[in-house]
């Protein structure tokens, strides 16, 4: 059994590296598929690959990593071998993830009587209220907003497609490689490119799909219908719209859209009621909206994200037309 769980270590210690070859591959397959201790140790390591990996645990990697080395209950003659790959791990930043985010791990096999095939996907969940930077398998960053959830294959880099799975809202950097398209489901929008910038908002409470682009091209479909493709320049949006299935485009400032991403809120002659629906996102509480006003209020100018939110309702209400009723984490808006 110490044999195996050997041969196991190595082979999953090169998967988690991204330089497993097919024939491991298929051997972790089995083994995953075969033997219990193989999966409880798949539970363990995959774990320690995410602490690891997390910005947190490079902080306290130095005191924390015996406790954490004793607890997977590996053996002296693979002590060192791990403390190394667990450095380089750490020092490659996989994951630059704020604390109190959700790393989830999943592996499927589907078995015939000639082939074995394994598929492990990476689901990241930001709670309400934080933002988070992800470096994927194939360098491509991602930042990812207050309640997003980002699911994606940990061989990414090596599929025919880079293909990941959005819900909320997220800025892609995007690695070029023209052999390999990289692609964001988003609801019932489909953002294919080859390596650009931009941004893609998909909350399933919100009516519409948008995606931004700041740079480079990037083709938009429907996945559901047959509609024409749109084919994006920078500072140019798609919308697609829920309700009645449309999908248009319209000229932005992609610079006011990404804006979250550097610690600022960027508004464009919006609402003040649309407005206070992002806020709400942002510091994670109910807005509570009794008043008419708010509907034909509109603001345009640019708000640092790290005031409190009281100071932040109060530069908004500059002319004092509302009341602000605190309820625990229920905010009730009136007319003045």
């Amino acid at each position: 059994m110490d044999n195996l769980i050997d041969e196991f270590e190595r082979v999953m210690l090169d998967y988690l590296k991204g330089s497993i070859t097919p024939e491991d591959m298929q051997r972790l397959t089995e083994l995953l598929r075969d033997n219990d201790s193989c999966r409880q140790k798949y539970s363990e390591m995959t774990r320690a690959y995410a602490l690891a990996s997390s910005s947190w645990f490079a902080r306290r990697k130095e005191q924390n990593f015996e406790q954490l080395r004793d607890s997977l209950n590996f053996r002296s003659s693979r002590k060192r071998t791990l403390s190394r790959k667990i450095r380089i791990w750490s020092v490659a930043a996989v994951w630059a993830l704020l604390i109190g985010c959700s790393i989830t791990f999943l592996y499927l096999y589907s078995s015939s009587e000639s082939t074995s095939v394994m598929d492990s996907y990476c689901q990241i969940e930001i709670p309400q209220g934080a933002t988070s930077k992800l470096i994927l398998p194939d360098n491509t960053v991602v930042f990812l907003n207050g309640g997003t959830i980002l699911k994606y294959d940990a061989s990414l880099q090596d599929k025919e497609n880079r293909e990941v799975f959005l819900t909320g809202e997220a800025y892609f950097e995007v690695t070029k490689n023209a052999d390999k398209p990289f692609i964001v489901h988003a609801g019932e929008l489909n953002v294919k490119v080859l390596g650009t910038t931009f941004n893609v908002v998909s909350y399933p409470d919100e009516p519409e799909v948008k995606v931004s682009l700041a740079e480079g091209r990037v083709q938009v479909s429907v996945a559901s219908e047959a509609k024409e493709d749109l084919f994006l320049s920078p500072n140019e949006q798609a919308i697609y719209n829920k309700e009645d299935k449309q999908l248009s485009m319209k000229k932005i400032d992609a610079a006011s859209q990404t804006a979250w991403t550097t610690g600022r809120l960027v508004f464009v002659n919006e609402t003040l009621f649309d407005i206070l629906k992002t806020i709400g996102k942002k510091y994670d509480i109910q807005i509570l909206i009794q008043s008419q006003k708010v509907h034909t209020e509109y603001f345009s100018g640019s708000v640092d994200a790290h005031l409190t939110l009281d100071e932040i309702l109060s530069y908004l209400d500059v002319d004092n037309k509302f009341v602000w009723r605190k309820k625990g984490k229920t905010i009730v808006i009136t007319d003045r």
